[in-house]
């Protein structure tokens, strides 16, 4: 926002600093004055100005060599500067510009286009920083989505190795009924893990984007949590058969205990513990149930004996791409994305998820939820409404290879009445271009046989203003500036969140 912004004022002339103070007199700006370069740089690198209004001529050095040294240093070298001159030399003019500043203002000024271009590049200066924020992926991010893809191959082989297996058996000729039976219940429970996991994949791309539904309504907690122990006996006894028993434990005897909550997602929650639990516990008890609190809060629980975790690990074990006790990886399968989406329910429903734990000594995983009322401000926040976009009439080009992420779009877009245009290389890009005029394109930078870059200047040849968003996974500022460079208006970062994408598009479209 440009209010409150800090904006640095450098002239010797104390008239002309008095009328510039005056003109914006009424914004909700923090002025800072200098009337001499010293000054000003001292400041200039103290302070988080957002833009510097500079004089080019000053008693001790002159402006040029004012900014050059700002766009030297590190705190200064994003900070815009405007250069204040009764100078109308085309040659001063050209200098400002070569030593990085990115408008002037010839003395003496209009008041009213003095607050426009200062306005306007403040709004410019927010603009960068919101891009810069949006776009930054650290390089521990990357190093974690390339561990979570490892894992999620991983994860997958195991049960497709069954099914594999098992269905090739079944093609020998010489093969019991009683075999057959047994194989194909093999197959099926591995085709039931599959399914899992592509579920725990689906609601964890929803929980990322902000785009996982909450249906909040009052249940009978004491059923519903008998209903997920008993959905978890048979679970239970086809792992570890009769070595591990499955208790219950109420914090409230009373049967129509009621708790107003997502049933879905409480469940969700539940049974990712207890899987963890199944998996870690190869002998003893594991008991699932609840303590009412104090504070008006109810603390669910999932107790196992199983082979427990160390206290350095307890810190990482709720970590979005990886499970990291180090015995669990290397003795069962699992990264433990189920713990990653827990720790994201109960975030969005208010409340707090933990586990403790030692080696040999088993481990108990907990979530805290508020005992929230019908109509509270939290419930309302959870089932708010989306914000929506009436795109009727538009069209937009999407250029993306890979399937998924365009059918991410379809679903994203679909409510926005929008019409789509799909393209799976820079060529196709094109083609479709000389047929249809479009209203913007999301280009991907990284394609197949014309990579986005490589399109996007092609497309600048014919059509020069129709918007170009990148999408992209690139950081570094030498990878942005080529792709501004290229033609492309806006830049929105892998992985996409929607609401920063739908609004950047409506940006373009208003």
């Amino acid at each position: 926002m440009t209010n409150n912004a800090k904006i640095l004022i450098v002239d010797d002339d104390s008239l002309g600093l008095r009328l510039m103070k005056k003109a914006l007199d009424g914004k909700v700006y923090k002025i800072a004055t200098a009337n001499n370069g010293k000054t000003a740089l001292t400041k200039a690198w103290a302070n988080n100005f957002d833009i510097i209004i500079l004089d080019i001529k000053l008693p001790d050095i002159n402006g040029f060599q004012i900014c050059e040294k700002l766009k030297q240093h590190p705190a200064t070298t994003n900070v815009p500067v405007v250069f204040l001159t009764g100078l109308n030399n085309h040659n001063d003019v050209v200098k400002g510009f070569e030593v990085g500043a990115v408008d002037y203002i010839s003395k003496p000024f209009n008041s009213d286009e003095f607050n426009i271009r200062i306005e306007n590049h403040l709004k410019l200066r927010d603009y960068s920083k919101n891009l810069e924020e949006s776009s930054r992926i650290s390089d521990e991010a990357k190093q974690n989505i390339n561990t979570f893809i490892s894992s999620l191959a991983h994860e997958f082989k195991t049960p497709l190795n069954s099914i594999v297996g098992f269905s090739e058996i079944l093609q020998s000729k010489n093969i019991s009924d009683e075999d057959k039976h047994t194989h194909l219940k093999h197959i099926n429970n591995s085709g039931q893990k599959l399914l899992q996991l592509l579920n725990d994949l689906s609601d964890f791309s929803k929980l990322e984007a902000g785009l996982l539904d909450f249906r909040m309504s009052n249940v009978f907690l004491n059923n519903e949590i008998r209903d997920i122990m008993d959905n978890s006996i048979d679970k239970l006894y086809n792992v570890h058969g009769d070595k591990v028993k499955l208790n219950l434990d109420l914090g409230n005897d009373d049967p129509k205990f009621t708790f107003l909550t997502d049933i879905l997602r409480l469940t969700q929650v539940f049974n990712n513990l207890i899987d963890n639990a199944i998996k870690y516990t190869e002998s003893g008890t594991i008991t699932i149930g609840y303590q009412l609190k104090s504070n008006q809060r109810i603390r669910f629980f999932v107790k196992d004996t199983g082979i427990g975790i160390s206290e350095n690990d307890i810190e990482n074990i709720f970590q979005e791409y990886e499970l990291a006790h180090q015995k669990m990886n290397t003795t069962k399968a699992g990264k433990g994305i189920g713990l990653a989406i827990s720790k994201k329910i109960t975030y969005l429903l208010n409340g707090e998820i933990g586990a403790n734990s030692a080696p040999g000594k088993g481990s108990e995983f907990h979530f805290t939820l508020p005992r929230l009322k019908e109509g509270s401000e939290e419930v309302k926040a959870l089932s708010r409404e989306e914000e929506l976009y009436n795109w009727e009439g538009k069209k937009i080009l999407i250029a993306e290879d890979v399937l998924v992420n365009y059918l991410f779009f379809v679903a994203l877009l679909k409510k926005t009445n929008v019409k789509l245009f799909h393209a799976v290389n820079g060529y196709q890009v094109l083609d479709i271009l000389k047929e249809t005029e479009v209203d913007l394109i999301l280009m991907d930078m990284v394609m197949p046989e014309l990579d986005g870059i490589a399109t996007t200047k092609e497309v600048r040849k014919t059509h020069l203003h129709v918007p170009i968003i990148a999408q992209t996974s690139m950081t570094d500022r030498t990878d942005k500036d080529e792709i501004y460079k290229a033609g492309c208006n806006d830049i929105i970062s892998k992985p996409i969140k929607p609401h920063i994408l739908l609004n950047k598009i409506d940006r373009f479209f208003v």
